[in-house]
């Protein structure tokens, strides 16, 4: 595929992002997931048992997003939502067993994406393509702080 005009990082990672939302339309519903859960749950089996609020954050998406996102991960039997014990405003999310009966799956869909798009690369490109990106997110993470 060839794109015309002005080709920016931007551009290239929206259109690697919408890509990778085909595939997972496509790959995903075998364990009933859509594109607005998987972040979650990608989210809590890197780190179990955190707060709505910090997903939140940490995906920058809404807090409304979230709490859809959660709610359906719980109505599938993946997630559960506990109240925190000092704070009953906050909630939790903690990954059920089901969820981890199909984490292996979940990320075997995740990670093939990741070699359909990089299968042309040595490892060093691969690594270095890793670190560039990481180096994107951060400083878009500390740009959008300011507001």
């Amino acid at each position: 595929m060839q794109l015309k005009g002005r080709r920016t990082p931007a551009r290239l990672v929206t259109l690697l992002f919408r890509m990778f939302t085909v595939y997972l339309n496509k790959e995903m519903p075998a364990l009933n997931i859509g594109t607005g859960q998987y972040i979650f749950l990608a989210e809590l089996f890197d780190e179990d048992g955190r707060s709505q609020e910090d997903l939140t954050r940490s995906t920058f998406l809404n807090k409304a997003n979230t709490a859809r996102a959660l709610k359906k991960l719980e109505e599938l039997g993946y997630v559960r939502r506990i109240s925190d014990s000092n704070d009953q405003r906050v909630k939790h999310a903690y990954l059920e067993p089901a969820a981890r009966e199909i984490e292996g799956e979940f990320w075997e869909i995740i990670l093939r994406w990741s070699e359909i798009i990089s299968r042309d690369l040595s490892p060093e490109r691969r690594t270095q393509l890793l670190r560039d990106l990481e180096t994107m997110v951060d400083n878009a993470s500390v740009y959008l702080k300011r507001y």
